[in-house]
């Protein structure tokens, strides 16, 4: 009779332990105490590592409840957070209806404040990475690369500016070149010496040395060298 009550005590004992395990698994970050009062921007929530491992982020989700236990609302919640294996750490998060002038019961009391509520603590995940921060795998093998393309047209817009500066640049060498054969037909047509009036239109302008050459009109002697 005594073994078998010894036996039963061992397995009560060792039921009590894997449920407290399986528990410690369920809840590897627990809530240890939260502080809001009512005039706070931020409430404050203590977290406790109940693991062997250290904490890095955690998903969870605070339940808002009145006084008489009724549900007000809820929340989920990211917290980057980094909690040593049987330690706790604070980290602030936004306070529950603060331009109401909510107040967590157990925090600071005042006369002009009647909301107070209490909450719930839910884990949902740790060691995670934030949604935002995630990077998808087809974002870097072929899908769309919000940088890259602004990148790209901004490429394509440097290529196209250089293309038309080339263009421009092409357009002003053609028409200084036209000038100075326009200089020459002129000069030809007018029985002057084309390379003295081509070399004076470098010394001054094409434009200038046409104006004058419109002027003064055809030379008297063919053969005359400088007229």
């Amino acid at each position: 009779m005594k073994t078998l009550k010894m036996i039963m005590c061992f397995l009560g004992c060792l039921l009590s332990l894997t449920m407290l395990a399986a528990d410690k698994g369920n809840q590897a970050v627990s809530m240890v105490s939260y502080e809001q009062r009512w005039l706070d921007s931020e409430g404050t929530i203590a977290l406790r590592n109940n693991t062997a491992t250290d904490i890095h982020n955690v998903k969870f989700i605070i339940t808002y409840l009145d006084m008489s236990g009724e549900q007000l609302d809820y929340e989920e919640f990211f917290v980057k957070v980094d909690i040593a294996p049987g330690k706790t750490r604070k980290v602030d998060i936004p306070a529950y209806e603060h331009d109401r002038n909510y107040s967590y019961y157990t925090s600071e009391a005042s006369l002009v404040n009647p909301h107070k509520f209490k909450i719930k603590y839910e884990l949902k995940d740790y060691n995670i990475q934030h949604p935002d921060e995630h990077v998808n795998k087809s974002d870097v093998s072929g899908g769309y690369d919000e940088d890259l393309d602004v990148a790209q047209h901004g490429q394509d817009g440097m290529g196209m500016y250089m293309f038309l500066a080339i263009i421009i640049c092409l357009i002003a060498i053609g028409i200084s070149v036209g000038l100075y054969v326009l200089v020459a037909v002129m000069a030809k047509k007018r029985n002057r010496n084309v390379v003295l009036w081509v070399l004076l239109s470098l010394i001054g302008t094409p434009l200038i040395i046409i104006v004058i050459l419109l002027c003064i009109g055809n030379a008297d002697d063919y053969n005359k060298d400088f007229v």
